[in-house]
């Protein structure tokens, strides 16, 4: 029962990261941030969310 409730609290969190990070760098053209998983303690007191940060340039020549 706990690990249900701690994983449909993490897929909200990853969403609603996801959301916020592509609010942010809407501005910042060839910046995209990626919420690759989100961990959720027990207590749901600690919650991580590794980040994954891809730029790209372009180059006109």
């Amino acid at each position: 029962m706990q690990e249900t409730r701690q994983n449909k609290i993490a897929r909200l969190l990853q969403k609603e990261l996801s959301m916020i990070f592509q609010e942010q760098t809407r501005a910042m053209h060839g910046t995209m941030v990626s919420v690759t998983r989100v961990k959720v303690s027990p207590d749901l007191s600690i919650c991580t969310a590794p980040l994954k940060l891809t730029i790209t340039t372009l180059t006109l020549l």
